[in-house]
């Protein structure tokens, strides 16, 4: 190191030698040269270095590029998972409504299954009445009676005898002591006769089946050779046994006493007399078949009428297989009544249009949707039936029990109402004051009503009970107080339910129809039997004499029109109810052992008829049916019930 510093100082003092110089100068060289490779090495270090940093710097772009595009997706991925976390809570949250709204409707479904639950319990073993006609009774307005120690309302009806025995029939038995026990034990004395006990019992004479033999005396010419004999009475079925009182019979046990007609031939054999059910089905059919003619002379009747009635019942039929229904058309205001029946195998609306085409007036009809297109013809004027609203009204009270709540305010507020159409039927008014007091009394009764049930609507289940009251009474409202502004219109369809309920009864026994053909016939009879009772007629009696007149009818020489039971002669029923206990006492002769006791018996009985028939001519129903159904009682013999 020394010796280089030197040599610099040599060369400054320019005191080298011309080889040392070169040899200096070639070193100089040799080190830039050095250095100058060295420079060059460290160039493509640093090129190599540069290059490899920009690898490296490319290589992380791509990784961090790599990096961003995996962080894009999976920020999308995330978006998308939490875009379906909402969808799904959403979803989650709409089945979680969606349950609630289940429970409130399982809720609602259990109380109104409860409801009908304890209206099917009440229907079963409750009270069936509907005691919603007049005032509620004041208690001031009852008269107590106070005896021995304990209160008691005046005018109950006691448990004492309440049978009217005035118009039956009497055999008196007498009961005396033997000579020898009218002698007074203490003192020997005779016992004198200050009275009579007299006690009553009712008995029945057993029914009893006979046989009519028709003898007819042939006669004969010698010469001419001919056969003569006089004419007999043609028996309602031409080559029939049964005649016309068996016939009735059968068709009143079956059609007011609703007895099929397999127990009938039950009883019938224990008469002695073996008759097949299908035997008398077919005297049934045959023996209806020929008083079609009136059948179809009632329907006339009706689709003239000015106002009527119309309700359907359901009847099983047998073939076919299904559900068939009883239309029942009811003209209240020809004669005392007249009702019409018809079997259909469908509940449709064309059943009612089809047979009232031709029908023009008042109709009146419950909230059936069947009805609606007759309610909307110009000729026809629809009402509805109160009756059915207080009675869902009605069922709602049954259920909840609660005589505060809404359903008995709604039955109270209909009290009035029903009131004064009971006072006004008890005290006989005309239609036109019947309708003027409707539009003082009742009008605003039933315009407040009607506020009332659009105010508490909002506050009731939609589902219950009540709400269906309300929703019927609603819907219906026009029709319900059309009958404000037409006197002769009733308030309800309460008269046509009335004759539905005998149908009811019947079904109860004989359970269906066979077919429709003899469906129709049932219908026939039932429109015979249940017009007669509602025109104070014994339907025995009217049968009777209808089964006597089919011949004439089937030959046009009478009149059917003269037959109906609105419309047929009172005093021809009498002559032939007459007659007919003429004939029983004529066979009663001979088939008693004692003609002096069966004369006695007969002649009790055809006065008491005689009496009754006389005492009959009142209007009212009670007493003009009392006759006839005394004629069915006391001559059992004639028409072998």
């Amino acid at each position: 190191m020394r010796q280089d510093t030197n040599k610099k100082e040599k060369l400054h003092t320019s005191q080298l030698s011309y080889e040392e110089l070169m040899f200096e100068y070639k070193k100089a060289l040799q080190e830039i040269e050095h250095l100058k490779s060295l420079e060059q090495e460290g160039n493509q270090k640093i090129a190599g270095f540069y290059d490899k940093t920009l690898q490296e710097i490319k290589f992380l772009k791509s990784l961090l590029q790599e990096d961003k595009n995996k962080i894009a997706v999976f920020a999308k991925e995330m978006i998308k998972l939490y875009e379906e976390s909402l969808q799904e809570i959403k979803h989650l949250k709409s089945l979680l409504q969606e349950d609630k709204n289940k429970i409130v409707g399982l809720e609602e479904e259990v109380a109104r299954l409860k409801e009908q639950l304890n209206l099917m319990q009440h229907q079963i073993f409750g009270k069936k009445s509907e005691a919603h006609v007049g005032e509620p009774i004041n208690p001031e307005d009852v008269q107590l009676q106070v005896v021995s120690g304990y209160t008691r309302q005046k005018g109950k009806k006691s448990c004492g005898r309440l049978i009217d025995t005035s118009k039956l029939l009497r055999h008196k038995i007498y009961y005396d002591l033997l000579d020898s026990e009218k002698t007074c034990k203490i003192c020997s004395n005779n016992l004198v006769k200050i009275g009579e006990s007299v006690s009553e019992q009712i008995e029945l004479f057993p029914a009893k089946l006979y046989v009519v033999e028709h003898i007819r005396y042939k006669y004969s010419c010698p010469c001419c050779k001919i056969l003569i004999m006089v004419a007999k009475p043609m028996a309602p079925i031409p080559k029939s046994l049964a005649g016309g009182s068996l016939i009735t019979e059968i068709i009143v046990n079956k059609y007011q006493h609703h007895l099929p007609l397999y127990r009938q031939s039950k009883m019938l054999a224990s008469y002695n007399a073996l008759i097949p059910d299908n035997t008398l089905g077919n005297l049934v059919m045959l023996s209806g078949e020929g008083l079609i003619p009136i059948y179809e002379a009632c329907w006339q009747i009706i689709k003239s009428a000015d106002y009527l009635q119309v309700d359907e019942t359901p009847v099983k039929i047998l073939k076919p297989n299904k559900k068939g229904y009883l239309w029942t058309y009811f003209a209240p205001l020809v004669g005392s009544g007249l009702v019409v029946y018809e079997l259909a195998l469908t509940r449709k609306s064309e059943v009612a249009e089809q047979r009232l085409a031709e029908f023009k007036g008042l109709l009146q009809t419950d909230g059936y949707d069947g009805y609606n297109e007759l309610r909307k013809r110009e000729d026809i004027t629809g009402f509805g039936c109160m009756s059915h609203g207080h009675r869902k009204f009605d069922a709602v009270l049954k259920i909840t029990k609660n005589k505060d709540g809404i359903a008995a305010e709604a039955i109270n507020r209909l009290k009035p109402i029903y009131a004064l159409e009971k006072r006004m039927k008890d005290s006989g008014v005309n239609f036109h004051t019947r309708k003027r007091l409707r539009q003082k009394y009742a009008k605003p009764l039933l315009d407040e009503l009607y506020a009332w049930l659009k105010q508490i609507k909002p506050r009731v289940p939609p589902k219950s009970k009540l709400m269906e009251a309300i929703r019927y009474m609603l819907n219906q409202w026009p029709y319900l107080t059309a009958y404000l502004r037409h006197g002769k219109v009733e308030i309800d369809n309460n008269w046509i339910e009335n004759q539905n309920r005998p149908v009811a009864l019947g079904r109860r026994n004989w359970l269906f129809m066979g077919n429709k053909d003899s469906g129709s016939i049932n219908a026939m009879w039932y429109t015979l039997v249940q017009s007669a009772l509602m025109n104070n007629l014994n339907p025995r009696v009217y049968i009777h004499y209808l089964l006597t007149q089919i011949h004439a009818i089937r030959q046009n020489k009478v009149d059917v029109a003269t037959l109906l039971p609105h419309t047929i002669d009172y005093t021809i029923l009498q002559k032939f109810a007459e007659e007919q206990m003429a004939i029983a006492k004529e066979v009663f002769n001979s088939l008693s052992t004692t003609a002096e006791e069966t004369d006695f018996a007969f002649i009790s009985v055809v006065n008491n008829i005689r009496t009754s028939i006389s005492s009959s001519k009142s209007t009212t129903i009670g007493k003009k049916s009392e006759s006839f159904k005394d004629f069915s009682k006391r001559a059992s013999i004639l028409d072998s019930s």
